[in-house]
């Protein structure tokens, strides 16, 4: 075993508690910088609009908006980035759903059948689905595509407000805009803070986790979570590459994360590893007591996820399947909002949770919606002049962008009202409107539910076979770059072996909380899959600028083969 291995065996992981998933309210450090922002990004283009009389466009300012919350967390360096995308894909979604309501609408209203409301569905499910397939192939973390999807899926009702498709567009450019400038403007003063708060939280997390004495399911998940974000946060600020550090002017922060890493083997020592509090695997290996590989490319990714089994894919076509069918259930039963089925069956199922974490999600996604319409209600009632409406829209964003990370019920209770207005609710009955929305959301949570137990069922098992078999073919694609490159030069197939390890390793986890005795049949099997291929990583992190002799090249090739001969080919 490797030297940077912990003493002692991991031990399969306990089921799930349902009690603890249902009642978890996650603590991942300070929100309240990000939700202002959310709030601001809002509140400043909002009340320019309100200025010039334009009372109507502040809901459509509030979808651009968004964009800010995609920024957070992130070194700015990519930053940017992920906030232009985030950007492109919201104005896009919004000015393409507002044209397709447009359509949908007008046949509506000139008398034609309500049945017309299917090309919003159509739309919906396919904004939905290559988004969700994409951020799962990713495996990027929340608020993933949902507010990109409940903006765009909600502007198929902006016809209901009296705008064109152009102006949607426009207002949620300048509300993209808006989100834009305010996301990056931390840079102006600290541009290391992002990766800076993210250690911070990590060993917050950990101090957490000790107080709780190393047995809570809840800190350990967020400890865990918080030392990925690490990691993510220093690789993207270009602090560490290829398993070392290269930015020596910022090591400290590196060896803060390595300590925290070491503090939570020693508390987690002993104790049963792997359970989680979320839904959503964090994909680092807490066990280890090195710095971590980048991730591969964008398109080395998404190519792995392209087979019938992966996350991504089974993933994709539950919540597809349960959103098609919610909806036009929706639409036989007379009600008008088929886009808030898809909405609530990507809340519950977007990054892909086990049954049961994924059940709970449905009770959080139910509570929360019945309270945020009813949030709703009381506004529609108070019926507030358009400056207390972008006020109250602003607190919405503020607690959305607070809760998202935290508890999903609170998270929705907010989430709520902002897709009922988006959607043009105040211009119809509240009688109506309360009835038909909690009817859809009760609609979608119990397709939900049946998709996550029924749907592609096994695939999970399937999968863990295929990634048994990329983890062999990984370790062998290295070993043969490793005859004629150095470590540093084969860098790529390292980042390829760790990225089917971590895959692998979540892949086990899912069977321990889904089919218990299948992952007690295979965990010897993951214990051994794990070690060699990072012996293997390991032996090139410490030999990484030199080309290795063939005897050691034989040597590794031998620890991989004995894992080989080991591991039963029926598990592949």
């Amino acid at each position: 075993m490797s030297n940077n291995q912990p003493d002692g065996t991991e031990q399969l992981p306990p089921a799930p508690n349902p009690w603890q998933l249902l009642t978890a309210f996650n603590t991942p450090g300070p929100r309240w910088p990000g939700a202002l922002r959310a709030a601001l990004a809002m509140l400043i283009p909002g009340s320019i609009a309100l200025l010039l009389g334009l009372d109507h466009e502040v809901v459509l300012i509030t979808a651009g908006s968004c964009t800010v919350i995609y920024g957070e967390g992130h070194p700015f360096r990519t930053r940017i980035r992920v906030l232009l995308i985030a950007a492109t894909l919201i104005i896009f979604g919004t000015g393409t759903g507002a044209l397709v309501g447009q359509t949908v609408w007008g046949h509506i209203n000139a008398g034609d059948t309500h049945w017309w409301l299917l090309l919003t569905v159509i739309f919906s499910c396919a904004i939905a689905g290559v988004l969700l397939f994409a951020s799962n192939a990713l495996r990027l973390p929340p608020p993933g595509p949902f507010f990109i999807v409940m903006v765009s899926s909600a502007s198929t009702m902006t016809p209901r407000l009296g705008v064109e498709p152009w102006e949607v567009s426009m207002w949620s450019s300048l509300g993209a805009l808006s989100g834009l400038l305010i996301g990056m403007a931390p840079a102006l003063y600290n541009r290391q803070k992002p990766e800076l708060d993210a250690v911070n939280v990590l060993e917050s997390a950990i101090v957490a986790l000790k107080e709780h004495g190393g047995v809570s399911v809840g800190r350990r998940h967020q400890a865990e979570s918080a030392l990925a974000n690490a990691w993510f946060a220093l690789a993207d600020a270009q602090v560490i590459r290829g398993g070392r550090i290269i930015d020596p002017s910022r090591s400290e922060l590196v060896n803060r994360t390595l300590a925290a890493q070491q503090e939570l083997v020693k508390v987690s020592r002993g104790q049963l590893t792997g359970a989680t509090a979320g839904d959503n695997p964090t994909y680092v290996d807490t066990t280890r007591l090195t710095i971590p590989h980048t991730r591969p490319s964008v398109r080395f990714r998404l190519y792995r996820s392209m087979s019938w089994h992966s996350h991504a894919t089974v993933t994709t076509v539950r919540i597809l399947t349960a959103s098609l069918i919610a909806s036009v259930v929706g639409i036989a039963l007379g009600f008008d909002r088929p886009d808030w089925a898809i909405v609530s069956a990507v809340m519950m199922l977007q990054m892909g949770p086990d049954v049961v974490a994924g059940t709970i999600r449905g009770v959080h996604r139910l509570i929360g919606s019945i309270i945020g319409i009813g949030l709703f209600a009381l506004i529609h009632w108070l019926d507030p002049n358009p400056l207390g409406l972008l006020l109250f829209l602003a607190m919405t964003q503020f607690f959305a962008e607070i809760f998202v990370v935290r508890n999903y019920a609170i998270t929705v209770i907010f989430t709520t009202p902002l897709a009922l207005l988006m959607g043009g609710a105040t211009h119809g009955e509240l009688g109506p409107v309360v009835v038909s929305r909690i009817a859809e959301t009760t609609i979608a949570t119990i397709f939900a539910v049946l998709a996550l137990w029924y749907v592609l069922r096994g695939a999970d098992q399937k999968r863990h076979k295929e990634l048994t078999e990329r983890c062999f073919s990984a370790m062998g694609n290295l070993l043969g770059a490793l005859t004629f490159k150095t470590p540093a030069q084969a860098l790529a197939f390292r980042r390829d072996l760790q990225h089917e390890l971590l895959g692998e390793r979540g892949t086990i986890q899912s069977l321990a909380a889904n089919h218990r005795p299948v992952a007690a049949e295979r965990w010897d099997r993951h214990l051994r899959i794990q070690v060699a291929g990072y012996e293997l990583l390991d032996y090139c992190t410490h030999s990484a600028d030199r080309q290795l002799s063939m005897p050691e090249v034989e040597s590794l090739a031998t620890l991989v083969r004995e894992c080989n001969e080991v591991v039963s080919p029926e598990t592949r």
